[in-house]
């Protein structure tokens, strides 16, 4: 899977104003596309999203953009459709959980999510929560706080290695190395007992990945095969 994987140091997000430039014919389908969506999975939430637009990496190694808020009825219909280009990306962070003995851990998307069966690391959208009063969005803390929320894990209990954007088409995952002293049989356990504690959750299992064929082995999404090829070449440290 070659997709690009670049280090970067950091993010300088700034919300700006006006809702994502769907087309005009695109939008008139957001209401029947949610309806429908929402008649075959009644626990959708059709809450706020924040995309981004001409997204760069600078020589400092700061990635930049400009980022917008729309609801998640018109995300979804924009996916729905195979992501026309529209000058958006789907910027989200992306937890990297690796174990003391060479594997990362990855979630297996629960059904009641839009994301069903999908395979990817723990992680999330942004959202308005993630703006801060001078108006950038903190990736960093949204990575932080959905590890947390998703898997019970600690990010403070993890050494935190490199940050990765992983380009993906329209997505952009910015994956952060959280390197665990513990086996991935450890890890594992502790996440899937902290699940059958939530009451609302968003991750059906976890799984065990080594390499990129193993992620495909077990259906992981593009740009988390390519991250699982590149941590078994020692590529993220």
């Amino acid at each position: 899977m070659t997709l690009p994987i670049i280090p970067i140091v950091g993010t300088d997000i700034r919300m700006v104003p006006g809702a994502w430039p769907l087309p005009d014919a695109l939008r008139a389908e957001v209401r029947s596309c949610w309806a429908r969506l929402l008649a075959a999975n009644p626990h959708l939430w059709d809450g706020r999203i924040i995309g981004v637009s001409t997204p760069r990496i600078d020589a400092d190694g700061i990635l930049r953009a400009e980022a917008r808020e729309d609801a998640y009825s018109a995300f979804l219909t924009w996916r729905d459709a195979d992501f026309p280009e529209i000058g958006m990306h789907n910027l989200f962070g992306s937890s990297l959980v690796a174990s003391n003995d060479g594997a990362l851990i990855y979630g297996v998307m629960g059904a009641d999510t839009a994301n069903a069966g999908r395979v990817y690391p723990p992680g999330g959208s942004l959202e308005p929560r993630d703006v801060l009063p001078d108006g950038r969005v903190d990736v960093a803390g949204c990575t932080d706080l959905e590890l947390e929320e998703e898997t019970g894990l600690v990010p403070g209990d993890a050494r935190k290695g490199m940050l990765v954007a992983v380009f993906d088409g329209p997505r952009i995952s910015l994956g952060q190395m959280y390197h665990f002293d513990e086996t991935a049989e450890r890890l594992v356990a502790r996440v899937r007992a902290n699940l059958e504690t939530q009451e609302h959750r968003e991750l059906a299992d976890v799984v065990v990945v080594r390499s990129g064929a193993e992620a495909e082995r077990v259906g992981a999404v593009p740009y988390a095969v390519a991250v699982a090829e590149a941590f078994a070449l020692g590529a993220l440290g």
